[in-house]
C-alpha cells in the first residue's frame, strides 16, 4: 500500500472510531425501578414509558439506556450523580429544588381496587377494612390526610399487594390502576379464577408524572430541553397518544 493510500486508510479508521465515541457520549442513562406496565425489563421496549422516552429523545438524535434497581434506589443513584436522569416521579417541593423537572409524560391515576363480589367503595366509606397499600409511594395529599383513620395493611411491593388481594386478606388496596390490572392479569394467567378487578369511581389522586436531571449535574439542563423538545414532537404527531394507549 502506497503513502497515499495508507494515509487514507488511517483516516477513515480515525473517522469510524470517532463516530462510535460520539455515540456512546449521547447515550443518556436512565435509572428506573419496576413498574408493569409502564416500566419492566420482562416486556416489549421495557414497557410503554420507556419507549415514549426512548422516543423522545431519538427525536433529537440521543440514544437512551435504562438501569433498574429498586425505586429507592433509583432515585438515591441519581441524587449522588451516578445517573442523570430518573423517571418517572411526581412533583414535590424537594425534588423541584433538586431535579429539573420535564413536560409532563402523562397523568398517572390511583384508585381503591376490590374484586369481584365486594362493594366498590370510595376511601372515605371503607369502615374498619384493611387497605393495602405498597410502602415507599406516596398516595397524595388527600390520601395522607386520613391515613390517621385507616387500617392499612402495609407491603413491601405491588405485586406482594396484589396477592394478599386474590387471596383474600384484605378486601381493598390502593394502586395506580393500569399497575393494578396489569398484575391482576398476569396473576389469573397463572392461576385461572372467575374474577374481576374494580376500581372506585373517584380516584385517590391523578398527577402527571415526570423525569427527574439532577441540577448539578452540567448537561442536566441541556437534556431536559432536548427531551421536552422531542417530546412536544411525539404529541403534535400522534404518536404519544397512541404509546399510552398500546
Amino acid at each position: 500500500m502506497n503513502n497515499g493510500l495508507r494515509k487514507w486508510a488511517w483516516l477513515a479508521l480515525f473517522c469510524c472510531w470517532a463516530s462510535s465515541v460520539a455515540v456512546r457520549a449521547e447515550t443518556v442513562r436512565i435509572a428506573v425501578g419496576e413498574w408493569p406496565p409502564y416500566i419492566s425489563e420482562a416486556q416489549p421496549n421495557q414497557g410503554f414509558l420507556c419507549e415514549v422516552v426512548r422516543q423522545a429523545f431519538a427525536e433529537e438524535g440521543l440514544d437512551v439506556s435504562f438501569h433498574f434497581y429498586s425505586w429507592a434506589e433509583a432515585y438515591r443513584l441519581t441524587l449522588e450523580g451516578r445517573y442523570v436522569v430518573t423517571m418517572p416521579w411526581f412533583h414535590s417541593r424537594e425534588r423541584e429544588q433538586l431535579f429539573y423537572l420535564s413536560a409532563s409524560l402523562g397523568h398517572f391515576t390511583t384508585r381503591m381496587m376490590t374484586l369481584t363480589g365486594t362493594p366498590a367503595v370510595n376511601l372515605g366509606e371503607v369502615k374498619h377494612e384493611p387497605v393495602g397499600v405498597t410502602r415507599g409511594y406516596f398516595y397524595g395529599d388527600g390520601f395522607a390526610a386520613r391515613q390517621a383513620g385507616l387500617t392499612l395493611e402495609w407491603s413491601d411491593s405491588d405485586e406482594e399487594s396484589m396477592g394478599k388481594l386474590l387471596d383474600g386478606r384484605i378486601h381493598y388496596l390502593v394502586m395506580d390502576e393500569q399497575v393494578a390490572q396489569t398484575l391482576f392479569q398476569q396473576a389469573l394467567f397463572r392461576h385461572p379464577q372467575s374474577l374481576s378487578l374494580t376500581g372506585a369511581a373517584d380516584p385517590i389522586w391523578s398527577q402527571p408524572g415526570y423525569l427527574l436531571m439532577r441540577k448539578a449535574d452540567p448537561e442536566a439542563r441541556r437534556l431536559m430541553l432536548l427531551f421536552n423538545t422531542g417530546l412536544r414532537k411525539l404529541e403534535r404527531s400522534g404518536r404519544l397518544a397512541r404509546l399510552w394507549k398500546a
